[in-house]
């Protein structure tokens, strides 16, 4: 009974130990930050643990590259991704606590995505992920008429953006062509075209879902231009008026002449 007593005793010791050193790795589930400022993705044990002996490693893609890496006490850049250099550090005012969590400074569209936290002490390892969402307004609409068409274009958005048309009333206009691409810098252009209406102007908004915000651009020269484009067209049925009148005269004067050579 006693030897069973002992053996209790020592299991229930281990499985305490056991328990002491083992950690939940905890992020948040995403952080949304605007084009060029800098970041904060959290990373914490729990319960507390000191991170100081720990391997903790923050990479994307695959375990290596990475994006950060603190081991043996230190910051490795030896295998940092290129794009993240000089613009990572890992916070260790709280590190002792279990909380490390990871700056990126300057951040760009190529940035969004997930991340993932690993941490890894001598008997024991966990992870977590946390999503990263660079949001960019873009500039303000371009409006262009050409002959009987309007464009509206709008640069640098992200996430994906789109564009509305609406006229005087409020009403909203089908587009004919509507395209979105990425340009060289990872963000999103925005391009639409429209037949010219019978309204006196007309309003090309863009809007970011993540921003909650839009730019819009007004263009009031549509009664100007459908003016002049009437007034080409009634020069063209009075030219051509004039044409068959000239025409007309010129085959009235050869039938006279023809008529009085007879005699």
């Amino acid at each position: 009974m006693e030897c069973i007593m002992i053996a209790s005793f020592i299991l229930g010791s281990l499985y305490k130990e056991c328990l002491s050193v083992r950690f939940q790795v905890s992020s948040i589930p995403s952080v949304s930050v605007a084009l060029g400022s800098d970041v904060l993705l959290p990373c914490t044990l729990t319960p507390e643990k000191n991170g100081e002996k720990m391997e903790i490693r923050w990479f994307r893609f695959r375990y290596q590259p990475y994006v950060h890496l603190y081991i043996n006490g230190k910051d490795d850049y030896t295998a940092q991704m290129p794009q993240f250099a000089n613009r990572t550090e890992l916070l260790k005012e709280n590190i002792t606590r279990g909380i490390f969590p990871l700056i990126i400074r300057n951040v760009t569209a190529q940035d969004s995505g997930e991340y993932h936290c690993y941490v890894e002490s001598s008997d024991h390892h966990g992870m977590a992920a946390v999503q990263l969402q660079v949001t960019a307004i873009g500039t303000v609409p371009v409006i262009s008429i050409n002959n009987d068409t309007i464009s509206c274009e709008s640069r640098d958005w992200n996430p994906k953006p789109h564009l509305t048309w609406t006229d005087n009333e409020g009403n909203e206009i089908n587009s004919s062509m509507v395209e979105v691409f990425r340009n060289e810098n990872h963000l999103y252009n925005i391009l639409s075209i429209i037949q010219q209406p019978n309204a006196s102007y007309i309003t090309c908004t863009v809007s970011n879902s993540i921003n909650h915000s839009n730019d819009s651009r007004q263009i009031r020269e549509l009664e100007h231009s459908q003016t002049s484009r009437d007034m080409r067209s009634r020069v063209y049925v009075i030219g051509a008026s004039f044409i068959l009148i000239c025409f007309g005269c010129i085959c009235l004067l050869l039938r006279s002449l023809c008529g009085s050579s007879t005699h």
